[in-house]
């Protein structure tokens, strides 16, 4: 068994005891969600299944949108402008329950909106780079304002293009497996198959030879290649197909397309990662 599956995590566990359960239900040894959501947030958690793990590492660095509902004693107009100066570039230091380095470092906020506003609860969306830390940013929103900010709830409702409505819960989930002799169409919606976890990313199809070469741990040399899809430049990771659309794996392009595209001998994209 090998794939991916769109969880609803619900409030309350870990990311890493959804990702157990997963397996659990599953009689899976292997599983690893993508993007750590804390205990207190529901929302999209991607996990992969069997072979898939070892995507884990690409899907990690999808942008992710979040809806926060926060209460504050700043006026609308106070809090729209002040809103202005978080987004771009910011710099944010990791709070001390986070398992990552407590260095400060740059994110990016692509965009904070205003959804709804009823007295000073306000529903904002937020769409950001990974590794945003939601609750120090609201935090810091808060110090600039001179205004107490409390986050009241906050969901993931995007992770790269996996979106909420696409997601199952663990109950869902369970009752599909229990199902799956009499009706194994449900468990098949839910389990994606790895093509779909890899989409929106660079794409190189490989011709028939070269794609059993790499199957094989071999790197992709200039003639191998079939076609090209997405922006790739130097270092660009790449999924890699054979011509019947199957996923083969993740490389990394040593060129930019246009340098591939104008080679026609020598290596040109290093073998990373194969899932068949």
């Amino acid at each position: 068994m090998k794939g991916l599956i769109l969880i609803d995590k619900p409030i309350g566990p870990t990311s890493s005891q959804v990702t157990n359960w997963v397996k659990q239900i599953l009689g899976e040894k292997k599983a690893a969600h993508c993007g750590t959501l804390d205990p207190n947030v529901s929302g999209v958690l991607p996990i992969l299944i069997g072979k898939g793990i070892k995507l884990q590492e690409y899907l990690q660095k999808h942008g992710k949108e979040y809806v926060c509902l926060i209460e504050t004693q700043a006026s609308k107009e106070e809090f729209k402008q002040v809103l202005k100066e978080f987004t771009g570039k910011i710099y944010q230091k990791p709070p001390e329950m986070s398992a990552v380095a407590k260095k400060t470092r740059v994110r990016k906020i692509y965009s904070i909106q205003i959804i709804d506003n009823i007295e000073n609860n306000y529903l904002l969306r937020i769409k950001c780079q990974h590794g945003t830390y939601i609750r120090k940013l609201v935090e810091d929103i808060g110090i600039v304002l001179g205004k107490k900010m409390i986050m009241k709830e906050l969901r993931r409702t995007r992770s790269g293009l996996f979106k909420e409505q696409e997601c199952v819960t663990l109950t869902r989930l369970r009752d599909a497996y229990e199902l799956r002799d009499k009706k194994p169409e449900l468990l098949q919606e839910i389990i994606k198959p790895l093509e779909e976890a890899v989409k929106g990313m660079a794409t190189v199809t490989l011709k028939s030879k070269a794609a059993e070469n790499v199957k094989k741990g071999a790197p992709v040399y200039a003639p191998g290649i079939k076609q090209m899809t997405g922006s790739i430049e130097k270092r660009t990771p790449v999924a890699l197909f054979d011509e019947n659309g199957k996923l083969i794996g993740m490389g990394i392009s040593k060129y930019s397309k246009k340098q591939v595209l104008e080679k026609n001998k020598g290596l040109v994209i290093k073998t990373k990662k194969i899932v068949v």
